[in-house]
């Protein structure tokens, strides 16, 4: 086990980053100072004792989302209205970006410092096991309860046989587009490549008739770090090429240098060299710029999760009913692939108030709480009836939620993040001209080859 979480700092700006948005806001979230509640059933299995009910209790939560908009607003509301039926139990957020958290996660705990509940995810809860930080939620949640999960979440929730974390959402890799402009030029939501770039050749336009091209085909995040290679790599999985792989003796191998892969650094290169689709700075556009370029109806489409549909409303809240989600195009005889970008929830094994922390994390997991959340953020819930709730099954959800079906595991790894930076390099080189599509697959995989020295 030492030998596959060697290194795991790294994940600190892990594919994670495109489950909460790859936020990079430096800010922390004021803590909840309101009094809250439970409703949720009580765990069927042992867990520790509870404190007294008029005991005061702190839970200290370590997140993400919560210095996030819209999602801070709706997060801390969950933690008031909890608190609203628990009137011993305070919640203080630890407010801290996504590109930091594992890394925050890791000094607090080297300092003997662990909040009562920490976000996790399937690329860092190997280390944060290793560590010793988590509790079994098998244990905490009750059998009962955690039957009540989407399998798919739970199968990247379990490690060593035990429930790492509780899956709090989902926004499973897809490609977003402005249904409203496919359909006034006739356009099918594209189901291969090349569909898609006859589709991104119509859509770029010079709307105003000024000579110059104002509205683009593509958003595309070409960006060195986790939120441009997050994207990359389930892109270039739906040519046939997988970025880690096991061959029969389990040992991990890459297939970066492969005819596949060569066609997706290509694609990055044409579209930008060769189609001229892709906003100018492609190198600098990571997921806030592309997010603008949606809102600011600049850009038709960009691969990303169902979460975008909110942050792009909130920024233009006319676009509302015109965005809609397909699983991403692949190439032909391949299929979609589709990467969950799920978050959830641990409780320490340092927490001496296990059981509220248990409540607290089945409180938010509620159904009207889980539709809530979606409905604000546009990320998915993880629970059975929540998910099958009509709001779920909606025009603009349901291509994101066909994409589900065709989810993919990340590869549990420590130098993932790295894997990521390789790939980014190596699309960047091509998009810049600095390098073949050829070369700088062969660099992406020599790169990763090394990481996979290094870490045996």
């Amino acid at each position: 086990m030492k030998k596959a979480l060697k290194g795991l700092t790294a994940l600190a700006i892990s594919t994670s980053m495109m489950a909460a948005g790859c936020s990079t806001q430096e800010s922390s979230a004021p803590s909840s100072s309101q009094p809250s509640s439970t409703g949720g059933e009580q765990p069927k299995t042992a867990a520790p004792a509870a404190a007294k009910s008029n005991e005061p209790i702190t839970l200290k939560i370590i997140s993400p989302t919560v210095v996030e908009k819209p999602e801070g607003d709706v997060e801390k509301k969950f933690a008031d209205d909890f608190m609203a039926k628990n009137p011993n139990i305070k919640i203080e957020f630890i407010g801290v970006p996504m590109n930091d958290v594992y890394g925050k996660i890791i000094t607090m705990a080297t300092g003997g410092d662990m909040p009562d509940i920490f976000v996790n995810s399937p690329e860092f809860y190997a280390k944060a096991y290793e560590m010793g930080l988590t509790e079994d939620m098998n244990t905490l949640l009750g059998a009962d309860y955690v039957k009540g999960f989407h399998p798919a979440t739970l199968k990247e929730a379990i490690f060593d046989n035990k429930l790492q974390y509780a899956p709090f959402f989902t926004i499973p890799t897809g490609l977003l587009y402005r249904k409203d402009w496919l359909d006034k030029e006739g356009i099918k939501p594209p189901e291969t490549w090349d569909e898609f770039i006859e589709a991104t050749k119509k859509l770029t336009k010079d709307s105003d008739g000024d000579g110059k091209k104002d509205r683009w085909g593509f958003a595309l995040v070409g960006s060195k770090n986790g939120s441009g290679g997050s994207r990359f790599i389930p892109i270039m999985r739906t040519f046939g090429a997988t970025e880690l792989v096991q061959n029969d003796k389990k040992e991990w191998t890459t297939q970066f240098a492969s005819p596949e892969a060569v066609q997706a650094f290509q694609l990055y290169g044409d579209l930008v060299n060769k189609y001229d689709v892709v906003p100018p700075g492609p190198l600098q556009t990571s997921y806030a710029e592309a997010v603008s370029l949606m809102a600011s109806e600049k850009a038709a489409m960009m691969v990303t999760g169902p979460h975008s549909i909110g942050a792009i409303i909130k920024q233009n809240p006319a676009l509302e009913g015109k965005l809609a989600g397909v699983p991403l195009p692949h190439a032909p005889g391949k299929s979609p692939v589709s990467f969950l970008g799920m978050l959830g929830f641990s409780v320490s094994a340092k927490s001496k108030h296990k059981k509220e922390a248990a409540d607290y994390v089945k409180f938010i997991l509620e159904k009207q709480n889980q539709l809530e959340w979606n409905k604000v953020t546009g990320r998915f819930p993880t629970r059975l009836d929540a998910s099958a709730d009509s709001q779920i099954k909606s025009p603009a959800l349901e291509g994101f939620l066909k994409a589900m079906d065709y989810s993919v595991q990340v590869p549990v790894v420590p130098y993932y993040a790295n894997v990521q930076v390789a790939a980014a390099e190596a699309y960047q080189a091509v998009i810049t001209k600095q390098s073949s599509a050829e070369d700088a697959a062969k660099k992406a995989a020599a790169a990763t080859q090394n990481e996979i020295k290094n870490n045996k």
